[in-house]
């Protein structure tokens, strides 16, 4: 018996964000869609708590488990939480309905946040140190950002995807690989005077080659995924990796146009879109991979069985 993926679900409150609400800074939609691939992306409003938006992407699934209290962890990953102290962790478990006898704790690992909030929970589960674990990553990316940087108030959003983790029969064990190299944190980082610097270039060479690299591990060490979610932080990103994973024979996933980068959510949140649209069934093999400020990269392959969400 192992861990996997038992239930979903989003929130992405607030409004969408067309590409001509950059005209204002001389981006064009089509500029926009050429260089990345996005449409439009969602912004929270600014006065909307980001622990009651996590809280609205795990409440459905709490309301939906006939044991909420065999919750033993929730795990929130998040690059933009407004506070530092306290965490939001304990506020969301207590808003989405959850038991007091419950490990709660903030993670930020930036755009690695729901690969390694993953890892963490399901190593949980199959150590039988928690019956089910919840995997929340919640972002508002559009509050760090410059909205006047014409180089990167264009590539963010937010929104909120939450995973319950379980042990079933079925499940076979997960499979991870993880790793950073701290010389290369300028890479990606917050500016002093606000917003985000990102060194495009070299982002582009290096999320391609750490993304690629751990889908080629998942596949050489584990049993194959079905599907492969790569962080969603740009198309040309994505495709480059989806080129070069080709030869696996993996259904690859790109969500880009209306997701736009969520950090730590864009890969539930893609994950989530497939499923609502029934583009994937509802069992199979997760590749998660990832790349991300720090800089680090990682990837997790697990076994998923989910409500279908198109026949409920």
């Amino acid at each position: 018996m192992s861990a996997g993926i038992v239930d979903i679900a989003t929130a992405k409150p607030g409004r969408t964000i067309a590409n001509d609400h950059f005209e204002s800074i001389g981006l064009t939609d089509e500029w926009i869609r050429r260089r990345t691939g996005i449409v439009s992306r969602s912004w929270l409003p600014d006065d909307a708590p980001l622990v009651e938006v996590a809280a609205e992407a795990c409440a459905p699934i709490v309301s939906r488990m006939t044991d909420p209290l065999s919750v033993g962890a929730l795990i929130v990953a998040s690059t933009t939480s407004e506070q530092r102290l306290p965490g939001v962790a304990q506020k969301v478990a207590h808003l989405a309905g959850l038991g007091p006898s419950v490990l709660t704790f903030d993670m930020n690992a930036a755009c690695c946040g729901f690969v390694y909030g993953l890892i963490s929970g399901l190593a949980l589960c199959d150590a039988g140190q928690a019956r089910s674990v919840l995997v929340c990553a919640v972002e508002a990316m559009s509050r760090m950002i410059d909205r006047t940087d014409e180089k990167t108030a264009f590539l963010f959003a937010d929104g909120c995807a939450t995973v319950l983790l379980e042990n079933r029969a079925e499940f076979t064990g997960f499979c991870q690989v993880a790793g950073c190299d701290g010389t290369q944190d300028g890479l990606i980082r917050e500016k002093d005077a606000g917003g985000v610097h990102l060194d495009g270039a070299q982002v582009f060479v290096h999320a391609v080659r750490r993304m690629s690299e751990s889908a080629q591990y998942l596949f050489d060490h584990g049993p194959a995924p079905t599907v492969l979610v790569g962080h969603q932080a740009n198309t040309r990103i994505l495709e480059q990796v989806r080129g070069i994973t080709a030869h696996l024979g993996v259904r690859f996933v790109n969500r880009i146009a209306n997701v736009a980068n969520t950090s730590a959510a864009s890969i539930p949140l893609a994950f989530a879109e497939e499923l609502d649209t029934g583009s994937l069934p509802t069992a199979g093999r997760l590749g998660a991979v990832t790349y991300g400020a720090g800089e680090a990269w990682g990837g997790v392959s697990v076994d998923y069985r989910v409500p279908d969400a198109t026949n409920p």
